[in-house]
């Protein structure tokens, strides 16, 4: 099983998580983590996934402002 040390929101410190085992078949690429501890779980998403969904809006193109004046 694999372990990884993450800050833990509910002990409120560094504590071991392990990765349980994949129901969906991700094997060692589970997303999912928990502590040790107190059961806590948490959901890593890789780095290629958070590019993913965060390029199209950071590439997106604004649209040219109009500038109107108060007369």
């Amino acid at each position: 099983m694999a372990r990884l040390k993450l800050h833990c929101d509910v002990c409120a410190e560094l504590r071991p998580f392990e990765q349980p085992p994949c129901v969906e078949g991700h094997g060692t690429d589970c997303p999912d983590w928990a502590c040790t501890r107190c059961g806590s779980a948490v959901f890593l998403a890789p780095t290629i996934m958070l590019v993913d969904r965060v390029a199209p809006v950071v590439l997106r193109k604004r649209a040219p402002q109009t500038h109107r004046h108060a007369a």
